[in-house]
């Protein structure tokens, strides 16, 4: 079994055609069994008319080329006669090929900016202005020969060669309105955005990559410390600041032995234990209030009730649950008194911010000095470089 061969269009009288080969698949089936293959065949297809247009434009474009080509010769030719009594004949004559090929440069970037008139505006003058120069050097080397006519007529074959690749950018030039001009160089400088940035990514990841193949030790050591210094300025402030001394345990002792309570802390009276620790509304960089260690006396209200400040000691055999400590809300945080401080007086010592902090009810610990200086010095980070004390 064979497929037929596909079936031709009619022809359409005064439409040209011309033969084509073409090839299409042919099945045999033997025994249920499929094989194909691809078989030739001749078949007409329509030839479109000839683009006039077309022809036309690619046969001047091929005669400013030729006009070019001897422009370039005849100017190198003249100019490299001119120069040759002054150097070497072949640099004479590669001088002598600059001002065409100056010119010509110039139509290039003309062309490129053919939809953009004011950016190939430049382009345009400069291309006048060399082609001049380039005239000139034909006529002074007339000039020279006693042959001025000559000189001058050999001038024109350069304004000739110019003057037919002005009328093909003409040509080929399409004029854009106001609006569309603008929303074109908006969409330019929108890509040349994406493409300046990925280049200089990749520059610098290039860099970075030899960096790290060939920096040794140094660079391993610097990488660290800077990757260090950008994970403590990426955490919050509150993070950073020190932890409190977590009050000693009381030493199991018998029940019939009172423990002697320390002096008591001036501040205000402490709110009830909850059965987890408050965190005060504090601002971010505010520090845990120091927890008020609980006292045990001998009398005094049961431990469970609500105005009871102390608790009494459990038996030697008994297992003494932890106490959770209780903080105190209603003095502000070391951080948020000495950026208040400072906020009033950039100048204002250590000394005077650990006044401000006792005064504000914090007792006085004796790391209470260092952690003052610490976190001014966070809040403020020109105190290490003034010296402040």
């Amino acid at each position: 079994m064979t497929d037929p061969t596909p079936q031709q269009p009619p022809r359409v009288d005064g439409v040209k055609y011309r033969k084509v080969r073409r090839f299409r698949q042919e099945t045999t089936v033997i025994d249920g069994v499929p094989s194909s293959r691809r078989v030739g065949y001749d078949d007409w297809e329509p030839v479109p008319p000839r683009e006039w247009d077309e022809l036309i434009l690619r046969v001047v474009t091929g005669i400013a080329v030729g006009f070019t080509a001897i422009a370039v010769a005849g100017g190198t030719a003249s100019l490299g006669g001119l120069l040759d009594p002054l150097v070497p004949s072949v640099v004479a004559y590669g001088m002598g090929s600059v001002f065409a090929i100056a010119w010509m440069f110039c139509l290039g970037i003309e062309w490129l900016n053919r939809t953009a008139p004011d950016r190939a505006r430049p382009a345009k003058i400069a291309g006048w202005f060399f082609l001049l120069l380039s005239m000139g050097a034909v006529a002074a080397y007339g000039h020279t020969l006693h042959q001025p006519w000559a000189g001058g007529f050999g001038a024109a074959v350069d304004l000739v060669a110019k003057g037919s690749w002005w009328l093909l950018l003409r040509e080929y030039a399409v004029p854009l309105d106001a609006g569309v001009a603008h929303w074109v160089q908006d969409q330019e400088q929108k890509l040349a955005g994406r493409a300046l940035l990925a280049g200089r990514v990749r520059r610098l990841n290039r860099r970075a990559a030899y960096q790290r193949a060939v920096g040794g030790a140094e660079f391993q050591a610097a990488d660290a410390m800077l990757n260090h210094a950008e994970t403590r300025h990426s955490l919050p402030e509150a993070a950073a600041e020190p932890a409190p001394e977590p009050a000693p345990a009381p030493a199991p002792v018998s029940p019939a032995v009172p423990v002697q309570a320390p002096a008591p802390v001036q501040a205000p009276a402490p709110v009830p234990a909850p059965a987890a620790p408050v965190v005060p509304p504090a601002p971010p960089a505010a520090p845990p209030a120091a927890p008020v260690a609980p006292t045990t006396t001998e009398a005094g209200p049961p431990a469970g009730h609500p105005g009871s400040s102390v608790s009494s000691v459990p038996p030697a055999g008994e297992q003494q649950a932890p106490v959770p400590p209780v903080f105190d809300i209603s003095r502000p945080a070391i951080a948020a008194i000495c950026r208040k401080e400072i906020g009033e007086d950039a100048q204002v010592t250590d000394a005077a911010l650990v006044a401000a902090v006792l005064k504000a009810g914090h007792p006085d610990k004796p790391n209470l000095a260092d952690t003052v200086r610490r976190t001014a010095q966070r809040v403020d980070p020109t105190r290490k470089t003034r010296k402040i004390s």
